[in-house]
């Protein structure tokens, strides 16, 4: 069981790693454009927000390039481990292994991108003069629960878009409406209180919020936030898993 184990795990490697180069193979700027994305959106929005429409938010740069990090990732995740579902229909059908295996190495893929993202974010934090906290040690934390949510929803999405390929369309749009309804241009003081529940109610909510407070500001999250967002990204985390595996004895036939 341990062989088999370690031989799943290498076979996640390898495919996060080869995902990872053929993902930016034959352009111009190769892997520099895992950092060059998130710094373009993270420039348009900056310009519009803190200039054109001010926002009075302190440490607003690193606010807005921390909120775009960790969307992003959600983002690039989830919509990877759908089109990697599909675009390896021909190994689902010649190779045994678990097909969970094609969605984790998606999200470990993306996950190398938040890591160089976060890298540039330290750069950008040291340069404002802001001072390291101890409740930074909270921080990867909130990177596991952010990255049970990514893969939860992967596994869910990319199961069922096997069998209605719209989802992948749906998603997209998702993600767009999702990344203006959460507090990442905006902070959650800008919401009317009576709709701060709601507000809390989507995960990414609390993770973006919670990993400012810890790495930005020094302020440590309340617990009971903190408990409900992990139990958030477990159930999410274990729906995905459920369906997945149910729908899996049906992709050969699918694609």
């Amino acid at each position: 069981m341990t062989i088999k184990r370690q031989r799943y795990w290498n076979l996640v490697r390898e495919l996060a790693i080869a995902d990872f180069k053929l993902r930016y193979q034959g352009s111009v700027l190769g892997y520099l454009w895992s950092l060059v994305k998130p710094l373009l959106l993270f420039g348009v929005l900056y310009l519009v927000f803190s200039v054109f429409m001010r926002f009075d938010i302190a440490q607003y740069n690193l606010y807005l390039l921390l909120g775009v990090i960790l969307w992003g990732y959600l983002a690039e995740g989830t919509t990877t481990a759908i089109s990697n579902l599909v675009n390896k229909g021909g190994l689902i059908a010649r190779v045994s292994f678990p097909r969970t295996i094609i969605v984790v190495a998606s999200t470990v893929t993306s996950l190398i991108t938040l890591f160089l993202n976060l890298i540039v974010f330290m750069i950008f934090f040291i340069a404002s003069g802001v001072p390291v906290h101890a409740t930074v040690v909270l921080f990867p934390l909130l990177l596991l629960e952010l990255y049970l949510i990514t893969t939860g929803l992967g596994l869910l999405i990319s199961a069922l878009n096997i069998k209605v390929r719209d989802l992948s369309h749906i998603w997209e749009v998702m993600l767009q409406i999702g990344f203006w309804a959460t507090p990442i241009i905006y902070s959650m003081s800008m919401i009317p209180a009576k709709y701060h529940f709601w507000y809390f109610m989507n995960p990414m909510t609390r993770i973006i919020k919670y990993s400012r407070d810890v790495v930005i500001y020094g302020i440590a999250p309340d617990l009971k936030g903190v408990i409900a967002s992990f139990f958030m990204a477990i159930a999410l985390f274990v729906v995905g898993y459920l369906v997945f595996k149910k729908r899996e004895p049906y992709f050969a036939e699918d694609l």
